[in-house]
C-alpha cells in the first residue's frame, strides 16, 4: 500500500500549499513504487517522475542519508527502553516526527518551522518508551475500580494525541494527551512480568520472548502492483475528483431546491428568496396591522 500512502501525501501537500506546486518525484526502483495509474495521475499533474539506477544507492544520496539517520536515532531510542527490537516501527515514526522539529544543519531553524512560518510548540514531546498512567473511560469501569491503566508512550498522531502500547499484549490505543500521566523515568517491560528472569540451577535464565509484529494491516501487502493496490490508488484518485467538483458554497439561492427527504428541524417552505424578490424597492417599510390596516390610520365616522 506504499503507493496509497504516498498518493495521499501527494493530495495533502497540493491542498496545504496551493502555491508551491510539486514539480517532480524522485523514487528508486523498488518495486513497491511501479503503478500504471499512477503515472498517469502524475503526467496529468505535470509531475515528473524520476527513477534511480536499480541497485546503486549512492545515487539516491539525500533519502539513503535520511534513512541512515533516522536509524541511528531509532536504534538508540530502542537501547534505552525496554521493548523489543520488533517495535522499531513507531521508533522510526516518532523519530521522524522529532527530525522535523529539529533543527538542521545549514540553518538554525525546523524544517517545519520554515514551511509553516511558525515556531514549532514542543512542550507535549516525552520521553520514548516511558511509563504513562491512562484514564480508564467511565463505561469501563467502576468507582472502586482502577481509574488509569499502564500504557508505553510510543508517540504521538498530533500535540493532543497520544499512541501508546498496551503492555500484555502488545496492541497500540491512543489517548487525550492532556488526561494522561507520564514518568519518564520507569520504562515498563513489554510482555509483562512473566518475561522477568527468573532464576533455574542458581542462575537467572530469562524467559523466552515472543515477538511482535507492529502494525500488521500495513505490511501485510508489500507488492503494489496487486490488484487491491491499484484499487486503493484509483478509488483515491476518484475521491479526489468528487471533492473537487463539489462547490464550496451555495452561491445561487435560487438553485437550492428541498429535498425530497424531509428534517425535523427544517423549515416547511424555502422560497423566502423569491419572497424577499417581491418587496417593493423603497427603502420605507409600511408598517400595517394584523389586518392589514397602515398604522396610524383613524375610522371614518360618517
Amino acid at each position: 500500500m506504499a503507493f496509497a500512502r504516498l498518493l495521499a501525501q501527494i493530495i495533502k501537500l497540493r491542498a496545504q500549499f496551493p502555491h508551491y506546486p510539486i514539480k517532480s518525484i524522485r523514487l528508486d526502483n523498488a518495486g513497491e513504487f511501479t503503478s500504471k495509474t499512477f503515472d498517469d495521475y502524475c503526467m496529468s499533474l505535470d509531475i515528473d517522475i524520476e527513477h534511480s539506477v536499480p541497485h546503486l544507492h549512492t545515487k539516491n544520496d539525500l533519502a539513503e542519508a535520511l534513512i541512515k539517520r533516522l536509524q541511528l536515532i531509532a536504534r538508540t531510542l530502542l537501547m534505552k527502553t525496554k521493548l523489543l527490537v520488533s517495535t522499531w516501527g513507531y521508533a522510526i515514526l516518532h523519530v521522524a516526527s522529532l527530525v522535523r522539529l529539529s533543527p538542521i544543519a545549514n540553518n538554525q531553524y525546523s524544517p517545519v518551522q520554515l514551511v509553516l512560518g511558525n515556531q514549532p510548540n514542543i512542550s507535549y514531546l516525552r520521553v520514548f518508551g516511558c511509563a504513562v498512567y491512562v484514564p480508564i473511560a467511565p463505561p469501563q469501569r467502576t468507582k472502586m475500580d482502577l481509574q488509569r491503566i499502564l500504557g508505553i508512550y510510543v508517540g504521538f498522531d498530533s500535540p493532543s494525541i497520544i499512541r501508546y502500547l498496551e503492555p500484555l499484549t502488545g496492541d497500540i490505543f491512543t489517548a487525550w494527551f492532556a488526561n494522561c500521566h507520564f514518568d519518564e523515568t520507569i520504562f515498563p517491560l513489554l510482555g509483562g512480568e512473566k518475561y522477568v528472569p527468573k532464576e533455574q540451577q542458581g542462575k537467572l535464565v530469562p524467559e523466552e520472548r515472543r515477538e511482535l509484529s507492529w502494525d500488521v494491516p500495513t505490511l501485510s501487502h508489500v507488492d503494489p502492483r496487486t490488484a487491491k493496490c491499484e484499487n486503493e490508488v484509483r478509488r483515491i484518485i476518484h475521491l479526489q475528483s468528487i471533492a473537487n467538483q463539489m462547490p464550496n458554497a451555495f452561491n445561487d439561492a435560487t438553485k437550492v431546491t428541498k429535498s425530497h427527504i424531509p428534517a425535523a428541524n427544517a423549515h416547511a417552505r424555502i422560497d423566502g428568496h423569491n419572497r424577499q424578490n417581491n418587496l417593493p424597492t423603497n427603502d420605507l417599510s409600511v408598517g400595517r396591522l394584523k389586518r392589514g390596516r397602515p398604522l396610524g390610520s383613524k375610522d371614518s365616522i360618517r
